[in-house]
């Protein structure tokens, strides 16, 4: 009596060979190409030369904490408000500050602000650059003094 499977041959190992491969391949393939149209690559430029001055930025944060200033942010009406103040809890007026928005997953939506002066201690500039959203704001100063500062915010 003769059973239903016939046996396997050389040709059918062959072929289930080549399709395994075959689908690991296309979806190793399908995986690259997402990967690569979604993330465009290192988000920082010269990420090694940054590591290799790593200590200037440590001095330049030391040198910050030591002034004791403190930056609060807030967002009304279209414009990003930034207010600085010193240790004392008076405003610190005249900086030079420029920064940039950056968005949390795309780098290409990023933009760069230049602040402007409204008041003593209180800088603002308009953010029609940016939808709304979360975003990480980065602003420095320009000027003599060493101000760095960032913070995560949302934009309506």
């Amino acid at each position: 009596m003769r059973g239903f499977l016939n046996p396997v041959r050389g040709w059918h190992v062959l072929v289930l060979i080549l399709l395994f491969f075959g689908v690991t391949i296309s979806v190793n393939a399908t995986f690259i190409t997402m990967a690569i149209r979604t993330h465009p690559g290192e988000d920082v430029p010269r990420s090694y030369y940054q590591g290799l001055h790593f200590n200037d930025t440590l001095d330049r944060r030391h040198a910050q904490a030591a002034l004791g200033w403190t930056a609060r942010v807030n967002v009304v009406d279209g414009r990003l408000l930034v207010e600085v103040q010193d240790a004392e809890g008076a405003p610190v007026p005249g900086l030079l500050l420029t920064g940039a928005l950056h968005h949390p997953t795309d780098t290409g939506r990023d933009c760069t602000l230049a602040f402007q002066e409204a008041r003593t201690g209180l800088y603002e500039v308009p953010v029609s650059c940016a939808s709304s959203g979360e975003w990480h704001l980065r602003a420095v100063n320009e000027g003599d003094v060493p101000f760095e500062m960032e913070h995560d915010l949302w934009l309506p």
